[in-house]
């Protein structure tokens, strides 16, 4: 978070072919159920006077995650489904009509009857885009950002919203972050360790300086504080990492903070992806490759 300044359709497809699978082959392959979390940084990096065009490569990005999940439903049949999809954002401080934009957005696929996911089905993309639409208008033109606590949500959240004992779901995590951490209630250091990571701080600029900086970033133990949670079971899509101003080596030095992170947490090298801001077309087919290795 940077807090120096803040589908398929339904076109083509007919109701039974959703009801059911169309192919008993593609049914094979589709096993798993979704339970995907959002994670949104609604911080001043989506400010329309300093970022304007970062809250339209959110929904984008966002949509891209929903039109993976109406493939999978598509394929598999609706009567079959138990994926689940919600939008979350922490601290969860925010007016009723936000509160009420993010229920919208918590689908779960299990709590309906089969006629209630067909509707759904149909209605995600629109109810998707409309909610995000109007959350991001809200949240981009406030006059003040209530900030985004990343490193408070992996401490006492990301279990319980993100994680299901169910071994047939496959759990997902996409967080949507510039690749700064901060937050003015979660400001903490523990030797070379911290909560938080902005483009003025010293523990970023030191590296700046540096070719070999991986060599004493890990000889000296920098990273972030890690939290004692076990995210063996959690995929993790990082996106929209965008460096600040001149500081272009500032994503890889972000790479090494996040993946020590990640992987402190027992998530593997494979089950985590991060991902540079770029034109929404782009990390689309980042976004679909990297669903299509988690099914694998």
């Amino acid at each position: 978070m940077f807090l120096i300044a803040f589908a398929v359709g339904c076109r083509g497809i007919k109701k039974n072919e959703i009801d059911s699978p169309a192919d008993p082959g593609q049914a094979m392959v589709q096993t798993g159920n979704y339970n995907i979390t959002i994670l949104l940084d609604l911080s001043d990096r989506i400010s329309a006077e300093k970022n304007p065009g970062q809250a339209a490569r959110d929904i984008a990005a966002v949509m891209a995650v929903v039109d993976v999940l109406k493939r999978s439903l598509a394929t598999k049949g609706t009567i079959d489904s138990r994926d689940k999809i919600r939008v979350v954002f922490y601290p969860n401080n925010y007016n009723p009509m936000v509160q009420d934009i993010a229920s919208a957005l918590n689908v779960d696929f299990e709590q309906l009857t089969p006629p209630q996911r067909r509707s759904k089905y149909e209605q995600l993309d629109s109810v998707y885009r409309s909610n995000l639409s109007s959350l991001y208008a809200m949240a981009s033109s406030a006059p003040i950002f209530n900030g985004s606590d990343i490193f408070s949500y992996f401490h006492h959240r990301i279990t319980d919203d993100c994680i299901s004992s169910d071994s047939s779901f496959i759990n997902v995590l996409v967080v949507f972050s510039d690749g700064y951490m901060y937050h003015k209630n979660s400001c903490y250091q523990s030797g070379n360790r911290y909560s938080y990571i902005v483009p003025e701080a010293k523990h970023i600029d030191m590296f700046r300086k540096d070719y070999n900086w991986k060599t004493r970033f890990e000889k000296e133990d920098y990273g972030f504080i890690a939290p004692e949670v076990d995210l063996s079971g959690l995929k993790i899509l990082a996106l929209e990492f965008a460096p600040w101003g001149v500081h272009t080596s500032d994503f890889d030095i972000m790479l090494g903070y996040w993946a020590k992170w990640f992987e402190e947490m027992n998530v593997e090298e494979g089950d985590y992806k991060i991902v540079k801001t770029d034109v929404p077309a782009l990390n689309k087919n980042v976004i679909e490759e990297f669903f299509r290795k988690v099914r694998e």
